[in-house]
């Protein structure tokens, strides 16, 4: 079994509220909702210092969409 943490959070009574409503919207707890919001803000995270790192490897060169799709013969 992976090892879990508990964690707190305070929210202001009406941000709550919106939080209560968005997960009931969505069918999940809002536990499950903030955990799905964190993580997917982490990948977020992960995704831009990605693409970061490839813009800075390539020192800024980039290729359009059409230069893509030329590229892999879908043109």
């Amino acid at each position: 079994m992976t090892a879990t943490t508990v964690t707190s959070l305070r929210f202001k009574d009406d941000q709550y509220k919106k939080v209560k409503e968005l997960a009931d919207f969505h069918g999940v707890s809002v536990t499950k909702y903030m955990r799905e919001a964190v993580l997917e803000r982490m990948e977020d995270e992960e995704d831009y210092n990605d693409a970061m790192a490839n813009l800075n490897a390539s020192h800024g060169e980039t290729v359009s969409s059409a230069e893509i799709r030329k590229r892999l013969g879908l043109s």
